[in-house]
């Protein structure tokens, strides 16, 4: 009998499927483990063996292997064909359980078409990213994401390497990052582009912000939301934000707190740009100034009043 297996293949390793590890080799018999072993050691040249040959290159008994074989084909690792039997790509099996659903008559072609490119990007991103072994669990967390998220192709492709490009890629990072671009409302390719252009612009002004008040540490969590709140709720770009940095020069020890109120009250009053703030400023200076001339005015009239004078005050007490 002939094993054999259309995968390319190295020669020097025998790569064993994590799926066999992880769901087939707890619940096999010993022997048909080492059978199964054996066989993928064959299939990488196509070597063609006889049971018996089998049998002592394993130590086991010509009836053992046949069991075995049997066994092997029950739980659908190898499949016996005209020339022998060839091992099933475990790998294939599952991605086509995962991605490719049962046939349905009323199935439409649209839904057909996508996911055809669902499956398309899996492989891209296996070949890509994993070197062609990726996990079960990863085509699964991408079929989750499409899923839950919507992501384009190009969007679920454009996450992996997102993800490599920070040497991050592994699935507690890879989620989080897709979680926030869900969360910028990320579906397409195009707003992708445009979210982290916005997130570049939002990191740089978080830099000028610490740099301005010369922080040597990271951002709390709370400090992240009200700079977030200041670009992304008030619209305000660092010229704005910078006003505001401006007027904590006097405190000795400025905080983010403290800058928000600033930011919040000029949000309130519908201050929007930088020449809005002086304007505003300058109003508030000329209110100030006419209310000081008013005060002094008066103070003058009373100063300037001129009080009459009672030289004699006895006689005045005598006429009453």
């Amino acid at each position: 009998m002939k094993f054999t297996k259309k995968n390319k293949i190295e020669l020097g390793d025998t790569q064993v499927p994590d799926l066999f590890i992880l769901n087939y080799m707890n619940t096999l018999e010993n022997v048909d483990v080492k059978v199964y072993l054996y066989i993928l050691f064959l299939e990488k040249m196509g070597t063609e063996i006889d049971v018996e040959t089998l049998a002592k290159k394993l130590n086991l008994s010509a009836q053992e292997v046949s069991f075995s074989i049997e066994r092997l084909q029950t739980e659908e690792l190898i499949i016996k064909n005209s020339s022998g039997y060839s091992i099933v790509d475990l790998k294939d099996v599952e991605i086509n359980k995962s991605y490719i659903p049962k046939v349905e008559p009323k199935r439409s072609k649209v839904q057909t078409e996508k996911e055809r490119k669902r499956i398309a990007a899996a492989t891209a991103i296996n070949e890509s990213y994993f070197q062609g072994i990726m996990s079960l669990g990863w085509y699964t967390d991408i079929s989750t994401m499409f899923e839950n998220y919507s992501f384009s192709e190009e969007v679920m492709i454009a996450l992996f390497h997102y993800c490599q490009e920070r040497k991050a890629l592994n699935k507690k990072y890879v989620h989080a990052v897709a979680e926030s671009w869900y969360k910028g409302g990320v579906k397409t390719f195009e707003e992708l582009e445009e979210f982290l252009e916005n997130y570049d612009n939002i990191v740089k002004i978080k830099q000028k912000i610490s740099k301005a008040l010369r922080l040597n540490r990271n951002f709390t969590k709370y400090e992240e939301q009200y700079i977030d709140t200041w670009i992304k709720d008030f619209g305000y770009d660092f010229t704005v934000i910078e006003e505001a940095l401006k007027r904590t020069v006097s405190k000795p020890n400025p905080t983010l707190n403290y800058v928000n109120g600033i930011l919040s009250n000029w949000h309130k009053k519908g201050l929007k740009t930088k020449e809005d703030i002086e304007k505003e400023e300058k109003s508030k200076e000329t209110n100030l100034n006419n209310y000081s001339k008013t005060t002094n005015t008066a103070k003058t009239k009373y100063q300037s009043y001129e009080q009459r004078e009672y030289a004699d005050l006895e006689s005045f007490y005598d006429n009453m």
